[in-house]
């Protein structure tokens, strides 16, 4: 099973939010790596700072977020793929023009689902339910 974690699972490993003891689940009970995307990663690192400036994090505690980030791609917890544009792109728009015909997925959660597909996960790690429906109408698992 190859797992791809979207920013809202890594934020809630990382940082504190309702989704936080979940995520530290899983990964306490899953000793594999997840994946995910530089885009996945850029959104994850820009919802901690935006936690910051809405004081749901502190400065140190927002410093050591981004630390925790780094460390669980150091230690090997999260590894980062690079999906080239040239075939994510076209993936996203077929993902698009296919599923947005009678429900509404925005381009992130689109975007998301196409690294997922791209990097041949088997399931997606989410707590946005919206992409989660999409990941499984694709044929992803999503376990949370």
């Amino acid at each position: 099973m190859r797992h791809f974690a979207d920013a809202s699972f890594i934020v809630s490993s990382c940082a504190d939010d309702e989704h936080t003891p979940l995520a530290r689940s899983w990964f306490r009970r899953n000793s594999h790596t997840v994946f995910t995307s530089r885009l996945a990663l850029f959104e994850a690192e820009n919802t901690i700072l935006r936690m910051r400036v809405s004081q749901r994090l502190t400065e140190e505690k927002t410093f050591k977020t981004l630390e925790n980030l780094k460390r669980a791609q150091l230690e090997g917890f999260i590894e980062l793929w690079e999906v080239p544009v040239r075939r994510l792109y076209p993936a996203a728009r077929r993902l698009s023009l296919h599923h947005n015909k009678i429900k509404s997925y925005g381009a992130m959660d689109i975007l998301h689902v196409a690294s997922a597909l791209d990097m041949r996960c088997n399931v997606l790690l989410t707590f946005d339910e919206p992409q989660a429906e999409l990941a499984r109408a694709e044929g992803l698992k999503t376990p949370l």
